[in-house]
């Protein structure tokens, strides 16, 4: 919409000009650490949700989501069609520095076991049990728990008092004050730099924080020209942006027939000592590009609406 304004190719030029994408890399070690929470179905199980509010109040350091979440998400987007279930959670979990599974029900029993047949997966998950089945010679504890308990980079599984959950937080504390270099496939290695899917999603952060509202073929125009990925039919670019809604750090909005996206509080995703010098970076480069953006007559009025919006 504002694309070929002056003012906004002016902007471009001088993100383009100061963005560090090596620098990125760099900075990997000090990105939000992302947590995947698996649990039972809400409504019969509530220590997921305990779980997850404990953290979001008390570590704000840490990102946390929901398969379910994303898919649902994910699943209304123009990208549905090439991704299915089984995908997004290979997805999910590669971009995640810790696959946590509270075994509460029949449903996690089996995701317990479909997720620690992959020995990249193995080595992320952490399952918490309820201590009363600890000693129990049970299917679970032989199989899975065992096979995890041998490979997880955060081993060993922990058993604790479902009627008590958070008082397990020290030793998922512990698990996640490991330093722990993580791994990634080499065919999930994206562009001239070789990002990560987690160093991808925050470059696109990066993109949308110090450019946005901005549409989403200009994201895509910009990670060719940035970092030179090769994203022919947009199913990558695509899907990380609407995995990025589902995670919190994404807005989207639809002006005429294309979608823009914003990310308006991204601050709060930096509370960690670790990624000062980043959120720093991020704001040097959003007040350079506002000196131009706020120009634009249209830029400036989509921008009111997502600031209201965020209010």
């Amino acid at each position: 919409m504002w694309s070929k304004h002056p003012k906004y190719i002016n902007a471009r030029k001088d993100f383009v000009t100061n963005f560090s994408a090596s620098e990125l890399t760099q900075l990997s070690y000090s990105l939000p650490k992302i947590l995947f929470i698996c649990g039972g179905e809400e409504n019969a199980c509530k220590n997921r949700g305990i779980l997850e509010s404990y953290i979001k109040k008390h570590h704000k350091e840490y990102l946390t989501f929901r398969a379910e979440l994303a898919w649902e998400v994910i699943s209304s987007s123009d990208n549905a069609k090439n991704v299915n279930a089984l995908a997004l959670e290979e997805w999910l979990a590669d971009i995640s520095d810790i696959v946590i599974i509270l075994v509460e029900s029949f449903g996690t029993v089996a995701e317990l076991g479909a997720f620690s047949l992959s020995p990249s997966l193995r080595k992320k998950l952490l399952p918490i049990l309820d201590k009363q089945f600890e000693r129990h010679t049970s299917f679970i504890n032989t199989g899975p728990v065992m096979w995890v308990n041998n490979d997880s980079k955060f081993n060993p599984t922990i058993y604790t008092d479902f009627k008590t959950i958070l008082t397990c937080i020290p030793q998922i504390n512990d698990r996640l004050n490991r330093k722990i270099k993580s791994s990634v496939s080499r065919n999930n290695l994206h562009g001239l730099y070789l990002y990560s899917p987690k160093v991808l999603l925050f470059f696109l952060l990066y993109v949308i924080a110090s450019l946005g509202p901005i549409s989403a073929k200009e994201i895509s125009n910009l990670s060719y020209d940035i970092i030179k990925l090769k994203d022919r039919n947009k199913n990558n670019t695509n899907f990380m942006l609407s995995l990025g809604i589902a995670l919190g750090l994404f807005k989207k909005t639809q002006i005429g027939h294309d979608f823009y996206y914003s990310c308006v509080d991204f601050d709060k995703f930096f509370n960690h000592e670790s990624t000062k010098k980043m959120l720093a970076k991020i704001l040097k480069s959003r007040a350079r590009a506002l000196s131009d953006l706020i120009m634009i007559p249209a830029f400036k009025k989509e921008l009111g609406k997502v600031m209201k919006n965020a209010n």
